[in-house]
């Protein structure tokens, strides 16, 4: 059975003024660390939301292909190239059980991304219901979820703005991982951290993947983590996306 669980090939997003991204090929597979660089505005967000089925600008799609082999061969692209907002509204709502369940993403500025409103508890509480529906395991879950990424039981009653940076970036990670996903998107885990909570927090995120045997997809410019921890490194810019392996060992390497 192949380990592949996400093929991104040549993606290609417009708007009317001009090429966002082109070019790019993200291939994931089971255990492994796929890294995706580039400079500010090079489009790695941009691509990682494709990745999930997200797109969202005019004309947007123009090329490339879509598919989660861990589930089915189908190319979820084939009816939106080239089709515009319209066809790319449908792949949203088409792709939207995959999304939190099969892939989960963990955000940039997490503090400012998660929901401001709800409580952590809260949140934790509707990523578990993704793959529970016995509801008298919930709590033990939300509490196991927030021990896993060394965040105490109160934690559950804050709103996002009440924590600090780095405990916040904890709480988004436990909101991605307990779905118990195939496949987690952290999209600048490192941003707006200070250097020692920088380590701290990816090396705990690298932990939880493996714990969990997720695969790992790091958007990220910071080369030297990317060079630290990568297995694969798909570079995003303005001419192409090539894929290259990491070009140095990893934690656990020679």
């Amino acid at each position: 059975m192949s380990d592949v669980l996400l093929t991104l090939d040549d993606l290609c997003i417009r708007t009317p003024e001009r090429t966002l991204v082109d070019g790019v090929s993200i291939e994931v597979r089971a255990g492994r660390i796929t890294a995706v660089v580039g400079h500010s505005g090079s489009g790695k967000s941009l691509s990682a939301r494709a990745a999930m089925g997200v797109i969202d600008v005019d004309p947007g799609l123009v090329r490339g292909t879509l598919k989660y082999p861990g589930i089915s061969d189908e190319d979820l692209f084939a009816p939106v190239r080239g089709q515009g907002m319209k066809a790319q509204r449908k792949l949203l709502a088409r792709t939207a059980r995959f999304r939190g369940g099969y892939v989960t993403y963990s955000p940039q500025s997490a503090s400012s991304a998660l929901n401001p409103g709800r409580t952590i508890g809260r949140q934790l509480e509707m990523a578990v219901a993704r793959r529970t529906t016995a509801p008298n395991s919930v709590p033990a879950e939300i509490r196991r979820v927030l021990d896993e990424v060394g965040l105490p039981p109160r934690a559950a009653s804050a709103l996002p703005g009440e924590l600090s940076g780095g405990m916040a970036q904890r709480a988004a990670l436990a909101i991605a991982i307990a779905p118990a996903p195939k496949i987690m998107i952290a999209d600048e885990p490192e941003t707006g951290l200070d250097p020692v909570l920088r380590r701290v927090v990816t090396e705990l995120m690298l932990q939880v993947a493996a714990d969990h045997g997720v695969a790992l997809v790091l958007i990220s410019h910071n080369m030297d983590t990317v060079q630290r921890l990568a297995h694969e490194v798909v570079r995003v810019g303005p001419t192409d996306g090539g894929r290259t392996p990491a070009p140095t060992a990893r934690r656990g390497e020679a």
